[in-house]
């Protein structure tokens, strides 16, 4: 009931009444802070007259109306584009962090990768002069000598003769069929 004020009125007073300007003037009620029943104090009470029934006129009013108090639309525009903002940051931190990630991540493979060359050109140089060192042929004679073995003697060697061959050439170098048919003819 806090849109309208009520008032009550009467066209004639009555005996044994008190009117709404006569409870105000004694302070008991104001018809400005009327909101439903009022509490009214014995003495007076026994002095209203409930014969009538009282004329009351409701005048409407402006009232309290409740108002959302929001954010004005350049706060809310203003709070959209930050919070797109930070989520942009966000998202470009996340990528910077993802990167330099990923790049750590390779210089360090790439740091491995290199150490395994290194023991490879190291492994490679000492094979090098181990190879060298064992195919030294007066280390093979001492070694063989050591083991028993010796070398063959010219009693024991035979020699093959070959005959001679028949696949014959032209003068570029390609092999030719007829010439090599007619040397095969000849033999």
């Amino acid at each position: 009931m806090s849109a309208a004020s009520y008032t009550r009125t009467s066209s004639r007073p009555r005996s044994g009444h008190v009117s709404y300007r006569e409870t105000a003037r004694r302070g008991l009620s104001s018809p400005s802070s009327y909101r439903g029943a009022r509490y009214v104090h014995s003495s007076v009470a026994e002095k209203l007259s409930y014969d009538e029934d009282p004329v009351i006129s409701v005048v409407p009013g402006a009232g309290r109306r409740p108002q959302s108090e929001g954010l004005s639309a350049a706060a809310l525009s203003l709070a959209k584009v930050c919070a797109v903002l930070c989520i942009v940051i966000a998202l470009i931190a996340m990528a910077r962090v993802a990167i330099t990630s990923a790049a750590a991540s390779c210089a360090l493979e790439t740091r491995a990768i290199e150490n395994n060359i290194e023991a490879a050109r190291s492994l490679g140089n000492d094979l090098e002069v181990s190879q060298s060192v064992l195919s030294n042929p007066s280390r093979i004679k001492t070694q063989a000598a050591r083991l028993g073995m010796a070398a063959p003697e010219a009693s024991f060697t035979e020699q093959i003769v070959l005959p001679p061959d028949i696949v014959a050439t032209d003068e570029e170098g390609n092999l030719s069929l007829s010439e090599s048919v007619s040397r095969l003819a000849g033999q």
